[in-house]
């Protein structure tokens, strides 16, 4: 274990993060950084990671007392975790994507993240048991999703623009669709195929409108059924998909193109799954040791995510994938470019750079 690059991390974290007594910050950056160093989070493999003048098993007991302490101070480390977010992404209009995500057939998450560089940074998430009615949380979906999003707000510089994208199992639905609204912000969610929009000249399924390769759109109300909400419908189908997109925003400003973002939470949850953390493996059965396991893949990944923006701005030659249609994209990605930064250079070097996220400037 590098210890230098360790003391550094927790210097990070300390500074950051100062809801996190000295206990919980050492533990954080501790436990982070050794899954970072196992590329999983199966307690076992972390501690054989950490462990430090002390035997594996003390390590494996560190990993359960931090997943069972109910004292440790979940929103206000949300709200710190997105300030520090805000403080290193430039910009002033942030997209957030919304979606479930289960661990085998135990334990499902409600996340929010932020739309950056064809992946999500988590900023708030919410677990519960997986496909049990009785046990979904009491208040609804749509209710948790809005405490989510309340959540981010409360900790957004109020300058920033949000964009919420969202698909069709959860988008479909009206009153998310004033929940939103009534933040203040902007929605682009993919609905049923059966949605129709009523216009002054006619009513429209929306996802009927068009043929492949096509583009509409109209103005009128969703929901005729649910509240009747005066929208904008986007109908897109593009060449290579089986079907069409069927979208409705608030923003008339939108063409519907921007929803290809939402995929981009997709990519991220395998890179928390197989692809980087296997967080698909976990064996943890409680909701709530669920959210604070979450605490440290998140800070993992998305420190993961920054050093490899960090890579390509100091290396910008690194290979590109030019598709048929003329885009450019990564041929690997930030994720992945981070893991390889880490382990040539960050460990080597004993330097922990800043957790600083830096738009890749060969797609601008």
């Amino acid at each position: 274990m590098n210890g230098e690059l360790l003391y550094q991390w927790t210097n990070e974290i300390a500074t950051y993060l100062p809801c996190l007594n000295s206990w919980q910050v050492t533990n954080v950056a501790l436990l982070s950084y050794g899954v970072i160093r196992a590329e999983s989070c199966q307690q076992s493999q972390v501690a054989r990671q950490v462990s430090c003048g002390e035997q594996v098993e003390s390590a494996c007991r560190r990993w359960r007392r931090f997943l069972d302490n109910g004292k440790f101070p979940l929103q206000a480390f949300v709200r710190e975790w997105i300030q520090w977010v805000a403080q290193t992404v430039n910009g002033s209009e942030w997209t957030l994507l919304v979606d479930e995500t289960k661990i085998q057939d135990r334990v499902a998450v409600m996340v929010v993240g932020l739309a950056w560089e064809n992946r999500c940074l988590p900023l708030v998430w919410r677990a519960y048991p997986a496909n049990s009615h009785e046990a979904y949380p009491t208040e609804g979906q749509v209710k948790m999703i809005e405490g989510l999003l309340k959540q981010v707000q409360a900790a957004l510089p109020t300058h920033i623009r949000v964009l919420v994208l969202a698909d069709r199992g959860i988008g479909t639905s009206p009153d998310l669709c004033r929940a939103v609204e009534g933040l203040g912000w902007q929605y682009l969610f993919r609905v049923t195929c059966q949605t129709k929009i009523v216009a002054e000249v006619g009513e429209f399924t929306i996802a009927q409108q068009v043929k492949a390769g096509e583009i509409w759109a109209m103005e009128g109300k969703i929901f005729k059924k649910r509240g009747q909400i005066p929208a904008h419908a986007r109908a897109l189908w593009s060449l290579g998909y089986d079907e069409p997109w069927a979208l409705v925003t608030n923003d008339a400003r939108l063409t519907g193109h921007e929803y290809a973002r939402r995929n981009w939470q997709e990519q991220s949850f395998r890179d928390l799954k197989s692809g980087g953390w296997q967080w698909g493996d976990s064996r943890i059965h409680h909701a709530d040791h669920m959210e604070r396991l979450l605490v440290l893949l998140v800070l993992a990944y998305a420190y993961m995510l920054a050093l490899g923006s960090q890579a390509i701005a100091e290396s910008p030659f690194s290979l590109l994938q030019r598709h048929k249609d003329g885009r450019l994209t990564r041929h690997r990605s930030l994720f992945h470019e981070g893991l390889d930064y880490f382990v040539a250079c960050i460990q080597r070097l004993s330097i922990c750079p800043r957790l600083c996220f830096i738009p890749d400037r060969r797609f601008t």
